[in-house]
């Protein structure tokens, strides 16, 4: 991932992003950040690149061509147009899923403002996104440059030494995390809880996720609220079964990935609520049975949101009868997908990705 920062203050961004795990990074070659002067641009021989608000008023305004100028210059350097991303307060709040999104990018060039902001002209012509790290006012937008590009560096391979660092941790699910603890077990008469020194790794990640509810109902309740429980529902062959596995994995640390080839679980059925986000990946060939008359003949959902990705049927559309099957039993589509069987793991991230940007549409227009 390749960052350029277009700033009037370079050394703070050089500063930032030379310490830590981003300097590590960039040492190693995974992420580049150049921090661009915009002052190089100016046509004034004293570099000066604001100037007096038309309309009067408090301040002064980043002019226009400096800008542009930065912004033009750096494509040529690339060799390529990029997302240009303007840091504001008028943007829309950074979110994990939108980390997710520009994480894909190859690169991105961050605008920072200062002053009064920047003659809107010129946002116009080269603006793609407009980006706001939080409902409060900074002195630029330095600062929020660096938080993307701590983020969205997470999600570049090879950052982090830990490969579950950057998938499984506070937000991925719209849950906080759990408590930690390390050594000594016993500190100030406060003990590690037993269940972690157990050993038994089934009851860990049940109290893990017990404590990751308690936590976000208690502390972020706007939080918990968009929350949903990811359940997988699968039936075919091993590949529609590897599909299913996958596809929970990347879009939650907690989901349940259930087997209806296995007359047991189709009999046990279900009830799903309104937190509930129910995939059904079913093969490409349906069995002459209708899906809905047999296999989810037990389910029911509360106004449930559902994806339907059938795998293996490029050349056919999800059976409409399915869907009209499960709508009548309480459910809601929210998308539908189609993907070859030997689907590449990459193309099951970006259809993670898309349920959930679809997801967090729906949760804006609440």
């Amino acid at each position: 991932m390749n960052y350029y920062v277009l700033t009037l203050f370079p050394e703070m961004i050089q500063q930032a992003a030379g310490a830590s795990i981003l300097g590590r990074a960039a040492k190693n070659g995974f992420i580049t950040v150049e921090a661009v002067n915009i002052r190089d641009f100016s046509a004034n021989k004293h570099m000066r690149v604001d100037d007096y608000p038309y309309g009067g008023g408090a301040g002064m305004v980043m002019e226009a061509e400096p800008v542009y100028r930065a912004v033009r210059a750096v494509e040529e350097k690339a060799g390529r147009t990029m997302r240009v991303v303007y840091l504001t307060p008028q943007g829309k709040v950074l979110n994990q899923t939108m980390v997710e999104e520009f994480a894909r990018e190859e690169a991105l060039v961050l605008l920072c403002g200062h002053y009064e902001g920047i003659d809107e002209r010129v946002l116009e012509e080269v603006v793609t996104d407009y980006v706001s790290i939080g409902d409060y006012v900074l002195t630029g937008g330095e600062l929020g440059a660096m938080v993307m590009i701590d983020a969205i560096s997470r999600f570049v391979p090879g950052v982090l030494s830990n490969e579950e660092s950057s998938q499984f941790e506070s937000l991925q699910d719209n849950l906080l995390e759990y408590p930690h603890y390390t050594r000594p077990e016993i500190w100030h008469d406060r003990q590690v809880p037993p269940v972690l020194l157990s050993g038994d790794h089934k009851k860990i990640d049940e109290w893990r996720h017990q404590k990751s509810l308690e936590r976000t109902k208690s502390r972020r309740p706007d939080l918990f609220r968009r929350s949903y429980r990811v359940s997988c529902i699968w039936h075919g062959d091993e590949r529609t079964g590897g599909v299913a596995e996958l596809l929970t994995e990347k879009l939650s640390r907690y989901g349940k990935v259930l087997n209806f080839n296995r007359r047991k679980l189709r009999n046990q059925g279900g009830l799903f609520g309104q937190q509930d986000l129910v995939i059904f990946v079913v093969p490409g060939q349906l069995p002459e049975q209708p899906p809905g008359d047999g296999l989810y003949q037990r389910l029911a959902g509360k106004d449930t949101l559902f994806v339907l990705l059938t795998v293996g049927g490029e050349e056919r559309r999800a059976d409409e009868e399915e869907r009209l099957q499960l709508e009548r039993k309480g459910f809601s589509e929210l998308a539908v997908f189609e993907v070859p069987a030997d689907v590449p793991e990459e193309k099951i991230e970006r259809i993670a990705l898309e349920i959930r940007k679809k997801i967090l549409a729906i949760q804006i227009d609440m």
